[in-house]
């Protein structure tokens, strides 16, 4: 497949700079991704049954910050992290409630996965191999975050697009890419724990570098 694919450095083998490049070229190039100060999306949930609940983000760069709300039938959820804290409100409340441990380091992770882990230059990237899954010819790559969590995602090594991810704690599946401001993002996603049905969550609408005031991230 290296061969073939025209990937094989000087000294024969793959390496994962040139991964991450081919990757990145192909959803619009690295400087593109660097020049993503912000971005927010709203979009829906797919529950069982045919219902679907709203959910909405927002998220900056440097710092890494995040605001997500989902629209519940008991009420809205609300957690973020504001650089430093996390936090989250319950459904039905209206008091925020500060997060520690692993909750806390979730919600840290996806105010740091910002637009695309591969893209995001404050992380530790590893080549594990290549293989075939569901029919992808693929590149993996191991990406580890400042807080230490470690996530794998698996790059198609004829699209360069990732389609598959673990994560801390389940699984995802990733498709759907559209262009957006000249960057191919995915809109559809479908994560939980290996071996079981996932939760799909569906983009809608996708906007690059809104203006978004830092109080949005702060624990109420």
């Amino acid at each position: 497949m290296v061969a073939m694919l025209g990937l094989a450095s000087a000294s024969g083998q793959t390496t994962v700079q040139q991964v991450v490049a081919r990757s990145l070229k192909a959803r619009g190039g690295a400087a593109r991704f660097a020049a993503v100060r912000s971005l927010s999306f709203t979009g829906h949930l797919e529950l069982a049954g045919g219902k679907s609940v709203a959910i909405a983000s927002w998220k900056t760069a440097r710092p890494g910050r995040i605001r997500v709300e989902i629209t519940l039938p008991t009420g809205k959820q609300v957690q973020g992290y504001d650089g430093a804290h996390a936090w989250r409100i319950a459904p039905g409340q209206t008091r925020a409630a500060a997060l520690a441990g692993a909750a806390a380091t979730q919600v840290e992770d996806q105010a740091l996965d910002f637009v695309d882990l591969l893209a995001d230059r404050n992380v530790a990237r590893t080549l594990l191999g290549q293989g075939t899954l569901d029919g992808h010819d693929y590149y993996k790559v191991g990406i580890t975050l400042p807080t230490g969590d470690r996530f794998i995602q698996y790059i198609d090594a004829h699209t360069w697009l990732a389609f598959h991810e673990e994560y801390p704690g389940g699984v995802e599946e990733i498709s759907d890419y559209r262009p957006v401001h000249g960057l191919l993002l995915p809109f559809r996603f479908v994560s939980g724990p290996a071996g079981k049905p996932g939760t799909v969550m569906v983009r809608d609408t996708v906007h690059i570098n809104p203006k978004l005031a830092p109080t949005l991230f702060v624990q109420p």
